[in-house]
């Protein structure tokens, strides 16, 4: 059954449907290949510009950071006052720890330092912190500074006097009037405001930002937790393509997301910075709006249908109405008389076994339309109908069959009822005022009426109501034949 309603829903309201489909379809086109080019944008937007300034603005940062110990360590490798202490045999330790303690105070330097070639002693602002040796390997970058051809270098390490942190340290060669290797000396910066500056531009693009040493291991980032990365990792594999092909800006796949990462080397640290942006977060506003803009415009859709069907529902219903209802009397026409009646004989409920049908048309109508013209006649006919329509019960069918000439169908009354009923019609027409007023004159109708008791068909039936109104034209008119 509701295959059978669903059936008679889309041949009713196929092209609608179909429009409808089409928009949507139209529609959906539209706004996915909207959505692409903006999501293609975004991307390119984020590949090329936005990773790349965050990178070169992380890099500035961290250059400016770096300068800093680059100026004091170079102010400290030739002070006068270092290298003849170093020269007179480094005689009174306090000499220099004062000095270095004043130099970290007046430039807010995490550490200050000064080893010795000569001695292999580390000076640090509270005294000897140790002695150097080429075997262990902490100490390694003193003997990496002393055979380097640059003056000086920036890296990042642990700091031995400061609970092993991690700080950028600059190495500076001290040397004697005469160019000889003395040792080295330098500042110590602690990383933490390199951290806070990635941290910074993380929560201002939403993009990863890690220092990477040429070991896979992260040294600073953006995040609370650092990571070790193995040979097989990821970003090992991506910093080795760097390397190879000198491709700055990756794409990759990690946890089943895609990723950006733009990668530049920092000769001064011998690091690598690598900033890194998941694609989604970018384009996910897009899509949300995509499937808003789909879901809003379904919605709407659907509303627009619903108010089409309702309209074209009561349109339909508007049509039916006029379809079986008489333009002129406002009472039901002759196309829909007879399934009422098909659907009255043929009944078998006990209730609806009594049916009469009464026939009857205007006295000398056609003499009025001649004398008073047919403007008046249609009055006339208004007014019939209209007496008509209150001398009969609700339930009851009353049908103008054309012209003059009117019809009623009467269930569940017994033939005397009918009678009376249809006496009283004539009656109530007979001594209308307003017709009496309209034509001077009483107006009276002739009436065929027959009640169901033996006939076959309604045809049968109704061919007895009109032979008997033939009847009452035939006595004289004014009569009600049954």
């Amino acid at each position: 059954m509701k295959k059978i309603q669903f059936n008679n829903f889309f041949y009713q309201y196929k092209i609608l449907i179909i429009i409808t489909l089409l928009l949507f379809i139209g529609f959906f086109t539209t706004s996915f290949f909207s959505y692409k080019i903006a999501t293609d944008l975004a991307k390119n937007e984020l590949k090329y510009k936005s990773l790349p300034l965050s990178s070169d603005n992380v890099y500035s940062e961290i250059q400016r950071d770096i300068l800093k110990p680059n100026l004091v360590s170079s102010l400290m490798a030739q002070d006068t006052f270092m290298i003849n202490w170093m020269i007179d045999g480094e005689q009174d330790i306090k000499q220099i720890t004062t000095y270095l303690s004043t130099i970290m105070n007046k430039y807010n330097t995490s550490s200050s330092f000064l080893v010795s070639d000569k001695t292999k002693n580390y000076y640090y602002p509270k005294g000897i912190l140790k002695e150097m040796s080429p075997n262990n390997k902490r100490d390694i970058w003193f003997y990496r500074v002393k055979n380097i051809v640059d003056e000086y270098e920036s890296n990042i390490d642990i700091d031995l006097a400061a609970n092993d942190s991690i700080t950028i340290f600059t190495n500076y060669k001290v040397k004697d009037f005469n160019g000889n290797f003395l040792g080295a000396t330098g500042v110590g910066l602690k990383t933490s405001h390199v951290s806070n500056l990635l941290k910074t531009y993380k929560e201002k693009y939403n993009h990863e930002i890690y220092l990477i040493n040429k070991d896979n291991k992260i040294l600073i980032s953006s995040k609370d937790k650092q990571d070790t990365y193995s040979k097989d990792n990821f970003m090992h594999k991506v910093i080795n393509t760097f390397n190879k092909n000198d491709l700055s800006t990756q794409e990759y796949y990690k946890n089943s997301e895609k990723y950006i990462l733009n990668i530049r080397y920092i000769d001064e640290l011998n690091l690598y910075l690598c900033v890194e942006a998941k694609e989604g977060y970018f384009t996910k506003e897009l899509e949300e709006t995509f499937y808003i803009n789909i879901l809003i415009f379904s919605i709407i859709i659907l509303i627009i249908m619903v108010f089409i069907i309702l309209y074209i529902k009561r349109q339909q219903e508007i049509l039916k109405n006029i379809a079986k209802t008489d333009k002129l009397t406002s009472l039901q026409n002759r196309n829909n008389f007879d399934s009422i009646f098909e659907g009255l004989f043929n009944s078998k409920r006990k209730d609806e076994k009594d049916l009469t049908i009464l026939i009857f048309d205007i006295d000398n109508f056609k003499k009025i339309n001649d004398e008073f013209g047919h403007l008046v006649g249609d009055k006339v006919l208004i007014e019939v109908a209209n007496i008509f329509k209150s001398t009969f019960r609700n339930s009851d069918i009353l049908v103008r069959w054309g012209g003059d000439e009117f019809v009623a169908l009467l269930p569940k009354i017994k033939e005397e009822k009918a009678y009376r009923l249809t006496k009283k019609l004539s009656q109530n027409i007979n001594n209308n005022e307003t017709l009496f007023n309209l034509l001077k004159q009483k107006i009276t109708i002739s009436v065929g009426l027959h009640s169901k008791k033996d006939e076959t068909s309604k045809e049968e039936l109704f061919s007895k109501a009109d032979k008997n109104l033939y009847q009452a034209k035939q006595e004289g008119r004014d009569k009600i034949v049954y």
